[in-house]
């Protein structure tokens, strides 16, 4: 499963593939009073999110980033839609259930079935954590260190718990305020994966008919 969530995060977190500063060395913050509780005090919980990406993948060795842009739909509970529109068309969704992408030949390609494999389900809780800030499903494989600031802006560091985690990844950042805004991957290898979140709208407060089918 480990392996499987490190090569679909990276799919997921640059899937759609901006440059981002080099990851920082500085150590993680001092929790302030329970793990992660002064971040949850301060993040929304839309039922729905909207919004425009902009993610870059630094390969060790590599002097540019891979680049994509496009828009997400967050409908909370049912899952992300990714529509990449640079370098190129696609189309990408995350469930609780599945994980698929759609080109724009009407193609689809289901990449996780969680039918067929419980631990694909766990594989898609946990990108759906990671990108709906969900502490509560994020605190079972990390450990939670967070930093807030005066303005309302705040940090959580995850760090791998199990060996097999620790492995792979060296750090998870995620950085907001009433949303996450950044997400960054840091992985034991050198590689380094950043998702900027921007022009963040909570509505409609509700899904429209077309996006909730989007999910079905």
């Amino acid at each position: 499963m480990t392996r499987t969530f490190a090569a679909l995060l990276g799919l997921v977190l640059a899937l759609p593939v901006m440059a981002s500063p080099p990851p920082s060395t500085d150590p993680a913050p001092a929790l302030a009073g329970g793990a992660g509780e002064g971040v949850r005090a301060r993040l929304a919980q839309p039922a729905v999110l909207r919004g425009r990406f902009e993610q870059s993948k630094q390969l060790k060795g590599f002097d540019q980033p891979l680049v994509s842009r496009g828009d997400f739909l967050l409908v909370r509970d049912r899952g992300v839609a990714w529509d990449t529109r640079e370098p190129f068309a696609s189309t990408t969704l995350l469930t609780r259930d599945r994980l698929l992408t759609r080109l724009p030949d009407g193609s689809q390609r289901v990449l996780l079935d969680a039918a067929q494999s419980p631990a694909t389900a766990a594989v898609n809780a946990l990108l759906m954590a990671l990108l709906a800030g969900d502490l509560d499903a994020l605190a079972g494989p990390f450990d939670l260190a967070e930093g807030l600031a005066d303005d309302g802006s705040w940090r959580l560091v995850l760090q791998p718990r199990d060996e097999a985690l620790r492995q792979v990844f060296t750090r998870i950042r995620l950085e907001g305020d009433r949303y996450v805004r950044e997400v960054q991957l840091e992985e034991t290898g050198g590689d380094a994966t950043t998702l900027r979140f921007l022009e963040l709208s909570e509505t409609p407060a509700q899904p429209s008919p077309g996006e909730a089918a989007r999910f079905d």
